[in-house]
């Protein structure tokens, strides 16, 4: 078995219920793929557990962006009246400041 580039993975032999409908769907997608039903399974719920790991991820960016953007107003309303901050090139300088050098474009 072959799954998220591990040779010969611990299997582990588990029941589960699916309506016939799915499991006519999962036997034909594994006759075209040339796999097994539970090859097909595994290899459908790597792919799933890895989809909602990176949706989660994508929250955790999506929070901490919002969280920085509340920083900037809290900021924005304690400045002086009259103040003025480019926040865009401040962002940008400690992007590029931040960045190593290898990931730049």
């Amino acid at each position: 078995m072959y799954l998220n580039g591990v040779v010969n993975v611990a299997t582990y032999k588990v029941n589960v219920s699916l309506p016939e409908e799915l499991v006519s769907k999962i036997d034909e997608a594994a006759e075209v793929l040339g796999t097994s039903r539970s090859g097909f399974i595994a290899e459908a719920s790597a792919r799933y557990i890895t989809d909602v790991q990176e949706l989660t991820e994508a929250e955790r960016r999506r929070k901490d962006i919002q969280k920085a953007i509340d920083g900037f107003k809290r900021i924005r309303e304690r400045a002086p009246i009259g103040y003025e901050f480019d926040y865009v090139a401040q962002i940008r300088a400690d992007r590029e400041r931040d960045t190593p050098e290898g990931w730049k474009r």
